[in-house]
């Protein structure tokens, strides 16, 4: 469990150096663009997402499963045959019909800039497909230094580019660029790995697609609707109101998931790597879900409710008063982001248990749900109206989800549902003078000052509670004084 832990405070450290840099520009980013670029901005890149996450046709998920370097090496490789073919498919396809999508979707200026999906597509499933490689390797830190490149490449180059002329070309440039850096990183890399690729051929690689055939019949379809769902929203709320909506809804978005990001993201590489490895072993790793779920509990509860008590104020002080309405959103996407935040890294329980059906069904659900909600929103003119809808269904459905992960593994749901409670409960306690000084209209000096007050309460309490926390806490102080 040590190496898990190290592995992820690898990840962590390298994604809190990349989403500080990040979070340092953001006000300065969204200064510089206006609600529409970003809302042009996330409909390509939800366009793009959606291609890129099945370019390889999720052959890169079994990358991580094979006992031998060389036939993950075959993987990676039909993965890269199939990344290019999908690229040039993309722009085929997405090119010649670019007026009309972008009419569909109630934003001309989307049209100008499907120029560059073909290009998107390739840097970033590159990327999805360099990562899982990296991560096999148990190169922790690369993968921790790639993701620091990437934010770094993309915010500061948005910066740049916003600074002579702001427009969504400067956001996807930025993108383009982050993705870029952090590929050439982490190919640096490769030059220890040339043995395994050396025995690539293409009959094994036939034979590998054939005995991972349940990603590409399964993963697939559940990872393509998974990706869907999270990229609905920006096409409906474009379908239904303007690209200035759909900009404050991926603000919001974008701030609340740094969580998921900055410690699920790393949790999820470091668990799924460890958990296939241990399955390998003995076929049991009750124990690791369970580590792993109770931390990302007591990690995120707080975070929660001080986005729910006081979310609007940040946002318009960081980001400026036309951003008032993505804090209203972050409010209400909170409670849904928190479920998500403790799914997202123990999903992967659905690929290594080879339960990718039961993953399909449950997204199949989650993307009905995601459209029902926000068409009634859209039906009666009223986005707030969508998105509580929204929150609330997404709730319900990713605690179902979640249940049903911990079950397969194993653990007791009683003792992870009272886990649950007890740190959400704590939060609550330790959030009410927040409230308080919320109600009585304080400054927002004032509301930042004893947010960090009590957050650091907050975490002073749950690691004395947790035993695990206090003596990994413990240990690294002691050999610090050495």
């Amino acid at each position: 469990m040590s190496d898990f832990i190290r592995n992820i405070m690898k990840l962590v450290s390298g994604s809190m150096i990349a989403q500080i840099i990040g979070i340092l520009l953001f006000p300065i980013i969204s200064r510089l663009y206006s609600p529409e670029d970003f809302g042009v901005f996330q409909l390509f890149l939800s366009i793009a997402s959606i291609i890129a996450i099945i370019s390889c046709l999720t052959y890169h998920l079994a990358i991580m499963l094979p006992k031998k370097n060389e036939d993950s090496a075959n993987i990676v490789s039909l993965c890269f045959i199939l990344l290019v073919i999908t690229s040039i498919a993309s722009g085929l396809i997405f090119i010649p019909l670019s007026d009309e999508i972008s009419g569909f979707l109630n934003t001309p200026d989307l049209a100008d800039y499907l120029l560059l999906l073909p290009i998107v597509v390739f840097l970033s499933g590159l990327f999805n497909v360099l990562n899982y490689w990296t991560s096999r390797r148990i190169r922790f830190g690369v993968v921790a230094e790639s993701r620091i490149a990437n934010s770094l490449g993309s915010r500061v180059s948005q910066v740049g580019i916003g600074s002579y002329n702001p427009s969504p070309m400067g956001l996807i440039t930025g993108y383009l660029t982050g993705f870029f850096l952090a590929n050439i990183l982490m190919l640096g890399y490769f030059k220890s790995d040339i043995q395994y690729f050396r025995k690539v051929s293409v009959h094994r690689m036939k034979e590998l697609a054939i005995r991972y055939k349940r990603f590409p019949k399964f993963s697939m379809g559940s990872l393509f609707v998974n990706t869907f769902s999270f990229q609905l929203p920006p096409f409906m709320l474009a379908f239904y109101f303007t690209s200035a909506i759909v900009g404050h809804y991926s603000f919001a978005n974008l701030i609340l998931a740094l969580p998921v990001t900055l410690i699920g993201g790393a949790t999820s590489q470091v668990f799924f790597q460890k958990a296939s490895e241990v399955k390998n072993e003995n076929g049991n790793f009750k124990e690791l879900v369970t580590e792993v779920h109770r931390k990302l509990i007591l990690i995120g509860a707080f975070p929660l409710i001080v986005f729910m008590i006081v979310g609007e104020d940040l946002f318009t002080f960081f980001l400026g008063a036309e951003w008032y309405s993505a804090g209203i959103y972050a409010k209400i996407l909170a409670p849904w982001l928190f479920i998500r935040f403790m799914y997202s890294p123990i999903s992967s329980i659905f690929d290594i248990l080879e339960k990718q059906n039961i993953e399909l069904i449950f997204n199949i659900l989650i993307i009905c749900s995601i459209f029902i909600t926000l068409f009634i929103g859209g039906s009666y003119n009223d986005p707030i109206l969508g998105l509580m809808l929204l929150s609330i269904v997404g709730v319900i459905l990713w605690s179902c989800a979640n249940f049903y992960l911990l079950r397969i593994s194993g653990v007791q749901l009683t003792h992870e549902v009272r886990h649950f409670v007890k740190y959400l409960l704590i939060a609550i306690l330790v959030s009410i003078p927040l409230v308080l000084v919320d109600y009585l209209s304080a400054t927002i000096y004032v509301i930042l000052f004893l947010s960090m007050v009590l957050s650091i309460a907050y975490y002073i309490v749950v690691i004395y509670l947790d035993h695990t926390l206090r003596s990994k806490l413990l240990g690294a102080i002691n050999a610090a004084k050495k």
